[in-house]
């Protein structure tokens, strides 16, 4: 089966959003990479797209968990302790390879943790930056 590396997914802005983006698999109406018939994808690829996927990956959810233990399990905005999330400043798209780096694959300092309410609100009011590598 491919690795993560192998999924195709590409970034997408929702206008009724704002700014807000996301990543999404490329041929939403296809849900399994190149050559892997669906039956033989993760209910996760198929449910949550190759990103969504990614996230339920053993190396995010390490790294999750570090971000998690440095910020002292609370939001680093509002303190609260309830539905926390790591939140991603900014995505790096790699030209050279023309995907995005893997979640896991950011350092610390472009990770932080945020409550549901705070993340939302933050992707409503601010567009995370895209770095081309």
């Amino acid at each position: 089966m491919n690795t993560p590396n192998d999924l195709s997914y590409k970034y997408l802005q929702f206008k009724e959003h704002g700014s807000y983006r996301r990543y999404i698999k490329k041929e939403v109406s296809k849900q399994s990479p190149p050559g892997i018939p669906v039956e033989n994808v993760p209910l996760n690829v198929q449910s949550h797209g190759s990103y969504g996927a990614l996230l339920f990956h053993p190396n995010w959810k390490a790294k999750r968990k570090e971000i998690l233990s440095r910020d002292m399990d609370r939001c680093v905005h509002c303190k609260s302790n309830k539905d926390l999330q790591v939140h991603h400043r900014q995505y790096h798209f790699i030209a050279s390879q023309q995907k995005f780096r893997l979640p896991w694959d950011y350092p610390d300092h472009l990770l932080i943790t945020l409550c549901e309410s705070c993340h939302n609100k933050g992707h409503n009011k601010y567009k995370v930056p895209t770095i081309t590598l």
